[in-house]
């Protein structure tokens, strides 16, 4: 799938959850925008990736089609994470509750919000990868990706791993 399209795909998506949060919690902006943060702009931990492969060589169709996996056969991916829908989902109920019990506390009603929004996102970008890209749900967690070293190949599914392998025969050097 292109780039382009799965980031269109994740921005589908996030608006869905924006839409369930603004149902929840009557935010719109907030409840929209913290998804989309949440489905969409997590994404940049890309670029993480791709710099330490390549450092500030940048090139776009490198990154587009996923060299920096090929050139360290690592998977780091920073901010994919389900502990950090349970932990963003815990926050949201721990400022909601804490609006309902204490009145004055008007902002903690709009960080509920956010950190709801921000869980639903993650979690149906998280959901959607796991489906697109055809790797184990366990592959997102970070605990798991650390304990295994950031190594690709005890992160993905054999298939999975041999055609990178096939794909690294086919990019052997990089410039």
């Amino acid at each position: 799938m292109s780039l382009i399209l799965h980031i269109f795909f994740h921005f589908l998506i996030s608006l869905i959850a924006g839409a369930i949060v603004w149902k929840l919690y009557g935010r719109p902006i907030l409840a929209f925008l913290s998804a989309i943060i949440g489905g969409v702009i997590v994404d940049f931990d890309h670029f993480i990736d791709y710099f330490m492969a390549f450092g500030f060589n940048f090139k776009l169709s490198y990154f587009a089609d996923g060299f920096q996996f090929l050139k360290t056969d690592k998977l780091y991916l920073l901010f994919h994470g389900w502990e950090y829908v349970i932990i963003l989902l815990i926050l949201s109920q721990i400022f909601t509750r804490k609006a309902r019990i204490y009145p004055v506390a008007r902002y903690s009603g709009a960080a509920g919000a956010i950190m709801a929004g921000l869980a639903l996102g993650l979690f149906f970008h998280l959901i959607t990868d796991v489906n697109l890209n055809k790797i184990p749900i366990s592959t997102y967690s970070v605990i798991h990706r650390t304990q295994k070293n950031f190594n690709l190949e005890k992160l993905v599914t054999i298939e999975h791993w041999e055609r990178h392998q096939l794909l690294k025969q086919d990019f052997p050097v990089f410039e």
